[in-house]
């Protein structure tokens, strides 16, 4: 049930909204992830309340990856740019086999961008996780010094 707690929030704001209990204004250009979210109205809205949280996580992953990549050796280098080519071909397939719940649905575009976004906050957990090692970790990339 955790998986579609997103989801479930969504549908119930939908639900608010098509019945006309909710505000008239949709999200404030600009609004956070969270907030456009509480904010938005129609499924057009949450779809595109979505994205912009994939955008967000986009740019805080982008962000510990150019971080890693320049702390590394040539070697090490490489080897993280396979690692992350076949992560993003990982994480559509992921996301697409999700979407496959509600395929050809309006909010389909919602579920594979959130997908996404919870994804890439978990791919950049783990690039955060080798930019600060704990000392004993062998498992963690070592930055060159």
């Amino acid at each position: 049930m955790k998986r579609f707690k997103p989801l479930v929030c969504c549908l119930a704001l939908a639900g608010v909204f098509v019945h006309g209990h909710g505000a008239t204004a949709g999200p404030a250009p600009g609004a956070g992830p969270d907030a456009c979210m509480d904010q938005a109205q129609t499924q057009s809205q949450m779809n595109a309340c979505a994205q912009q949280a994939f955008e967000s996580t986009t740019a805080d992953y982008s962000a510990a990856y150019r971080q890693l990549s320049q702390s590394v050796g040539n070697k090490q280098r490489q080897l993280l740019r396979q690692v992350q080519t076949e992560w993003m071909e990982y994480r559509v397939k992921a996301c697409e086999f999700e979407r496959n719940g509600v395929a050809g649905g309006s909010a389909a575009p919602m579920v594979f961008a959130l997908c996404q976004a919870r994804i890439t906050r978990e791919r950049t957990a783990e690039l955060q996780r080798h930019l600060h090692c704990e000392e004993g970790d062998l498992s963690c990339v070592r930055p060159s010094r």
